[in-house]
């Protein structure tokens, strides 16, 4: 299954991105851990390392453009993986997501699902490089 790669949040103060370089092209093999592109920041200018293997199938933001974070920079599969449902947006979820999706799922069979008041807004943890997986609290700055 094709998977999606989205615009990463490369700061904390980034809310968009600009492609400088394309470093791969549609139809290029790609390799965990090679660099797709150079993605322009509001501070800096960033390369952005593949956390999949497979072919580059789609470029959603070509050299030059802007887009916000999270939206459809490139999607990366097996070559002649059908991805016009992706495309339609019909399913924009990287499969990492899925996969700890399911995974959180089967270690608690009891969960329930849980509405959230109006006006609450869930902060999740960020992304503060490209190599994070996950992230200590050192200190709570509020209550």
């Amino acid at each position: 299954m094709a998977t999606v790669i989205t615009m990463p949040r490369l700061s904390d103060t980034m809310t968009e991105g600009t492609v400088a370089t394309w470093l791969k092209k549609v139809g290029d093999k790609i390799n965990e851990g090679d660099i797709l592109a150079e993605i322009e920041t509001d501070k800096a200018t960033m390369e952005f390392e593949s956390f999949n293997a497979g072919t580059l199938l789609y470029i959603g933001i070509e050299e030059g453009g802007t887009a916000p974070v999270d939206s459809l920079l490139a999607i990366i599969g097996k070559e002649g993986d059908d991805i016009s449902a992706l495309l339609k947006g019909n399913d924009t979820k990287p499969k990492v997501e899925e996969a700890k999706a399911d995974e959180k799922s089967e270690s608690s069979s009891t969960s329930k699902e849980v509405s959230l008041p109006e006006g609450v807004i869930v902060v999740t943890m960020p992304r503060l490089s490209d190599t994070m997986t996950d992230g200590t609290v050192a200190t709570w700055l509020k209550k």
